[in-house]
């Protein structure tokens, strides 16, 4: 079953380890060994700018990651860059692996020029805030404030929407959201978010936030950080797949896909250690009952008819 995955922070690897190699390796997440494993067809690589590189910093750390992720690209000849609706549709009749790029949190750019030079070097997917206030919105650690968004992120959000860029609410505090809701003209979504009803963490959705996601024709990516699955941070597929289960009969299966944060979380739960291992999710979906069309739509359909929202 072709799977897209919307969240990895496998850019980061090259900062943690000297010798890595994305084409093979047994201490991280994600390679290309177990994409092909999980017959992962499409991938959302973000490029995460540390702490200690804002605000100063931020976009030298950008453009350096994103040179990273195009130099990726080209030292292989199994991975391409999705720009488009067209780019999606060969690769999944291909052998390929279709890569879109995405900024989490928007630091490096400082206006709408910056908007379209990251347009124009690929980037597809945008989350204006991490966890700290930026120049757009309060992040998700900025609580206290109840700050939303700024009218620079107001033009950012219209910019986006022009050029095709998806925008993802993970990570940006409540008042920002649901500034959002109130001005978006087109479907967006929360790429590694989950359940505030399950697991009370911060970074979770409560029940309106995942009402109104799906009352656009938006997305939740299933994140598995047993922090965010599991109140006592203990976790195994069991916990993903209640997380599933509440977002299917509060909103329906349409709006949930998988974001997973492989790379940019410290563990995981238990039978889904690695992506090579995501095949044991989909058969504890069909033991609880799923369909396979259900399960397919979670791996991949549900991504491709978003994407036909937003690339019109």
């Amino acid at each position: 079953m072709k799977t897209f995955i919307g969240h990895i922070d496998t850019l980061m690897n090259y900062d943690r380890k000297k010798d890595y190699n994305f084409f093979s390796n047994e201490d991280f997440h994600v390679d290309i060994v177990k994409m092909k494993k999980a017959n992962v067809k499409l991938a959302v690589f973000a490029v995460f700018v540390e702490s200690k590189y804002k605000p100063f910093l931020a976009l030298q750390r950008t453009i350096q990651l994103i040179d990273r992720f195009h130099n990726l690209i080209e030292s292989s000849e199994e991975l391409e860059l999705v720009e488009g609706p067209k780019d999606i549709e060969r690769i999944l009749e291909s052998n390929k692996i279709g890569v879109l790029l995405a900024l989490e949190g928007g630091e490096g750019i400082f206006d709408e020029s910056a908007l379209r030079i990251f347009y124009r070097l690929g980037v597809r997917m945008i989350s204006l805030t991490w966890n700290q206030r930026n120049q757009f919105a309060d992040g998700i650690a900025e609580l206290e404030t109840n700050g939303g968004l700024t009218l620079q992120g107001k033009k950012i959000i219209r910019e986006m929407e022009d050029r095709g860029i998806i925008l993802d609410v993970s990570h940006i505090a409540p008042a920002g959201f649901w500034d959002i809701v109130k001005i978006a003209r087109k479907p967006f979504l929360a790429s590694h978010s989950n359940v505030m009803s399950i697991c009370s963490h911060r970074r979770n959705l409560d029940d309106e936030q995942i009402k109104a996601i799906a009352r656009n024709g938006g997305l939740i990516g299933i994140n598995f950080e047993p922090e965010f699955l599991a109140n006592n941070k203990k976790a195994d597929i069991s916990d993903v797949i209640r997380h599933i289960d509440y977002i299917r009969k509060l909103v329906g299966i349409e709006s949930v896909v998988l974001g997973t944060d492989y790379d940019g979380i410290e563990t995981t739960p238990i039978g889904l250690e690695d992506l090579g291992k995501l095949d044991n999710l989909k058969k504890e979906l069909l033991k609880k009952s799923y369909s396979m069309e259900e399960i397919e739509k979670i791996s991949l359909k549900n991504w491709l008819d978003f994407f036909q929202k937003i690339w019109v």
